[in-house]
């Protein structure tokens, strides 16, 4: 058993833009600390979709990474599967469905306000944590209007 509770963190996003910058500032704040960090996707779109944000954000770098779905030793690494393949304590979860796979210090979700659909599919996953007696935090939208 881990000696830490995992802690959900919900970060708040309400356009396109903004929950890109928080996928991307996520995994490079981890990677510049030398931390593992595991995005779980739904699918191969997903997949194909996070690999390409991944080489292009930050402009002018990139985020070295992985598409896999068995054990590998990248510190970010993305997966379809509902495992920890990387074995890393830090997960990111842009999965609709939410994420309660055991022996993650923190899981990252995003209340997704950019359509009715998405903050009901937010709204379901926060209550599966909260009745799963998970510790929640919400990190509201940063106002960042560097156009």
């Amino acid at each position: 058993m881990s000696s830490f509770e995992t802690r959900i963190i919900f970060f708040q996003v309400s356009d396109l833009p903004s929950k890109l910058r928080c996928i991307t500032e996520t995994a490079r704040s981890h990677f510049s600390k030398k931390e593992a960090v595991l995005f779980f996707v739904e699918n191969e779109k997903g997949e194909a979709f996070l690999d390409e944000l991944l080489w292009k954000l930050p402009e002018h770098s990139f985020l070295p990474h992985a598409i896999s779905n068995q054990k590998t030793d990248e510190k970010i690494a993305i997966t379809k599967t509902k495992e920890n393949v990387n074995g890393a304590i830090f997960a990111f979860n842009l999965c609709p469905t939410p994420l309660l796979v055991p022996g993650f210090k923190i899981i990252y979700d995003l209340e997704d306000l950019t359509a009715p659909n998405k903050q009901t599919l937010s709204s379901l996953r926060f209550n599966a944590y909260k009745q799963a007696k998970l510790p929640i935090e919400s990190v509201p939208q940063m106002s960042r209007n560097s156009k």
